[in-house]
């Protein structure tokens, strides 16, 4: 078996939709985050745009790992381990519908990021996905 590929990837700080928290707490959707990433995410997540339109297309190819919905009226997604801002262990989640932002990718980690690295929409953050 290959040993784990990583992408560096930056990116900025960019607002959500502010629905991450109730989906993140569906106890299905918690189970495979914590099964696939090895740990329980805050309830939210940091959206990053890495200014590459291509980013989510590079992923699907890679990706592996997805969150299979258990109810009707939810969408597949891809899962991928990393770290972010070399200092907590992170996932990056890219929900399978048609329309989503194509550069931007949400993180999970264990703590809530942006008050843990104290940083605001704007700011850069660098990020490593494992593949």
């Amino acid at each position: 078996m290959d040993a784990h590929r990583s992408l560096k990837l930056t990116g900025t700080v960019v607002s959500g939709l502010g629905q991450s928290a109730s989906f993140l707490a569906i106890p299905w959707v918690s189970g495979q985050l914590v099964s696939r990433l090895n740990f329980s995410p805050y309830l939210g997540t940091l959206n990053i745009d890495v200014h590459y339109p291509r980013i989510q297309k590079v992923l699907k190819r890679l990706g592996k790992e997805r969150i299979v919905p258990a109810e009707e009226g939810f969408c597949d997604a891809l899962v991928f381990g990393g770290t972010i801002a070399g200092r907590y262990p992170c996932g990056v989640i890219l929900p399978l519908v048609p329309g989503y932002p194509a550069s931007i990718l949400e993180v999970v980690a264990p703590v809530h990021l942006k008050k843990a690295l104290g940083v605001s929409d704007g700011d850069g953050i660098e990020f490593v996905i494992y593949t």
